[in-house]
């Protein structure tokens, strides 16, 4: 009886050529199309194809969803943007030249920003 290959144990698709055995890798149309949208844009089709299955399979059947992902991805950008600018001009650095200060402020604007974005863009847009 033969032994099974890792790749059979697995359950991958492989090829064999000259005693190397080579993976069947693809990607499928629902992947392809939805390769440049954005981390906001991947975000909010996972939450969507998990929390409202069904509206996920209404916008992919439709091709709407490449669409959707990508406007949901501008609009937390612009959010994310507008947050960070409002936040960072009440709170100036306490001295101008430290880098660290600087910086120390930047992040915590981002982090807000992306909890605010998360939760009224990604979490809501559907």
């Amino acid at each position: 009886m033969k032994e099974e290959t890792l790749f059979e144990k697995l359950g991958v698709e492989y090829q064999e050529i000259d005693g190397i055995f080579y993976p069947i890798l693809s990607v499928t149309k629902e992947d392809s199309q939805c390769r440049n949208i954005g981390k906001y844009g991947h975000m909010w089709i996972e939450h969507i194809k998990i929390i409202y299955p069904q509206r996920y399979r209404s916008l992919v059947r439709f091709g709407e969803l490449k669409e959707r992902a990508e406007m949901v991805n501008e609009t937390a950008y612009e959010l994310l943007e507008d947050i960070e600018v409002r936040w960072l001009d009440k709170h100036r650095p306490k001295n101008a030249n430290s880098f660290v200060e600087q910086l120390h402020l930047r992040n915590q604007a981002r982090m807000m920003a992306e909890e605010v974005v998360l939760h009224d863009v990604v979490r809501q847009f559907h």
